[in-house]
């Protein structure tokens, strides 16, 4: 039998660093509090600087790009940035005008990348956003990596150029 999961583990928290998640919506709200508990700091307003984990509810107003500019720069380089809004069967019911397809436009166009989905609420969805490798400054894994023994990958970070 295999161990039953937390609801938060599937959102990749940043083990000891802060975590911090903006929203109002009362599921959001809600959610925020049954799921991740103490794990998780709601605010009111992004703490000023870069932060590895962030959870933000997409206003139903207001412009994308923007949303997602500003962001962009919130998120440390190995971080990542969940976005949180309506399932398309509850788009109309939640007032909210924009499509699944339409958040992650948005968010490639700022220069992130999408990499993981998650359901969020019965009635919400997330996307996972990250900052490309390419611009983390981190060095590329060489071709067939994950098959190299664990003494190649050791030779491979201390000798590289």
């Amino acid at each position: 039998m295999s161990p039953v999961k937390s609801p938060w583990e599937k959102f990749s928290l940043p083990g000891e660093a802060a975590a911090y998640a903006l929203g109002s919506t009362r599921e959001f709200v809600k959610t925020i509090r049954e799921t991740f508990g103490p794990l998780v700091e709601r605010v009111d307003r992004i703490p000023a600087g870069r932060h590895p984990w962030l959870m933000v509810e997409v206003p139903a107003e207001g412009s994308l790009s923007a949303f997602f500019r500003d962001l962009e720069e919130r998120i440390e380089p190995p971080g990542s940035l969940w976005t949180v809004f309506p399932k398309k069967p509850f788009l109309a019911e939640l007032a909210f005008p924009f499509l699944w397809l339409d958040v992650q436009k948005a968010g490639l166009a700022a220069g992130l990348v999408d990499n993981k989905i998650a359901a969020f609420s019965p009635r919400l969805t997330s996307i996972r956003f990250v900052v490309p490798v390419a611009r983390r400054g981190v060095p590329a894994q060489p071709k067939g990596w994950s098959e190299m023994p664990t003494t190649h990958m050791l030779k491979y970070w201390l000798f590289a150029p």
